[in-house]
């Protein structure tokens, strides 16, 4: 009989390790979840600002190019 016992401690000492790296693995994996929420939310920032800045180039840009196409003198035989 007592040898019996001495099986099922070690089996419910190898449980209750598992039990502990099962509740280690949770913490890491919520962690990530949360860490990889933050970075998306930061790189939806990030490109909001970077689609406006670029937009803003864009049109300074196209407005400086046309009036330098207005302002070209006409060449060819047209």
């Amino acid at each position: 009989m007592k040898k019996t016992k001495d099986c099922y401690i070690g089996i419910f000492s190898k449980i209750d390790h598992i039990e502990e790296r099962i509740t280690q693995i949770k913490e890491q994996l919520a962690e990530l979840r949360l860490g990889f929420i933050k970075s998306d939310d930061e790189a939806a920032e990030v490109c909001m600002d970077e689609i406006e800045a670029e937009k803003a180039l864009l049109e300074i840009v196209s407005e400086n190019a046309l009036e330098a196409l207005l302002e070209t003198d006409p060449q060819g035989d047209a």
